[in-house]
């Protein structure tokens, strides 16, 4: 099923965002995407990262390093800007809320994953509809298939990271069993694949179907 979500709120009718779920061997996946970032694209990322074998600061440091768009945790309450990707804080849910304002909160303790890439992608589908690309990395957990679900049937895109070319493929794995992304491509293809997609999305008004 497909359904319009943004409606009655204000935000700009021309932004497209970029979600991306990642856990264990996800910030391999996440450098190869920010280095060849197409930073042309009024876009805006948010990520999902559940890197427990990093420090947060060493992560983001290295993020910056790469990437030609800004790198950022968000504020609270923060308005979506384009050319910036942020980042959730550290065992905290990073959602969409009303009117494109980015939302932070702890959860609960009977969450299952923390930040929750289900929650990201959801969020966005629905504040955004058939302007969101979905995009699952390398992850020990099953979190993320009901979220690119939702994508998908709002009209966005799916992308996940080809099991064999993850450091661990359980979550694109069962990503593409479950959650039916529209590509599956290594992690270096991202970022072209994204940067034509939204090149011909930004013609369209969205992203044509299969």
């Amino acid at each position: 099923m497909r359904f319009g979500s943004d409606r009655g709120m204000k935000i700009d009718q021309g932004q497209h965002i970029v979600v991306v779920g990642a856990a264990l061997g996800g910030v391999t996946g996440m450098v190869k995407i920010a280095k060849d970032w197409p930073c042309e694209l009024p876009a805006t990322v948010l990520v999902a990262l559940a890197a427990q074998s990093m420090p947060p600061t060493s992560v983001l440091e290295m993020l910056r390093g790469y990437s030609p768009v800004s790198v950022s945790y968000p504020e609270p309450d923060e308005i979506l800007e384009p050319r910036r990707i942020y980042l959730s804080p550290p065992h905290r849910h990073l959602v969409v809320g009303a009117g494109g304002l980015l939302k932070v909160d702890d959860g609960s303790a009977f969450d299952g994953a923390r930040p929750s890439i289900n929650r990201l992608f959801a969020s966005a589908a629905a504040a955004y509809g058939r302007r969101v690309i979905g995009i699952i990395l390398s992850g020990d957990t099953r979190d993320g298939a009901q979220g690119m679900l939702d994508i998908e049937a709002a009209g966005g895109v799916g992308i996940v990271q080809t099991p064999d070319d993850a450091a661990e493929p359980k979550m694109p794995m069962h990503t593409v069993q479950h959650g039916h992304p529209r590509y599956c491509v290594k992690a270096a293809d991202i970022a072209p694949l994204v940067r034509s997609l939204m090149c011909n999305a930004r013609k369209q008004g969205g992203f044509a179907g299969p």
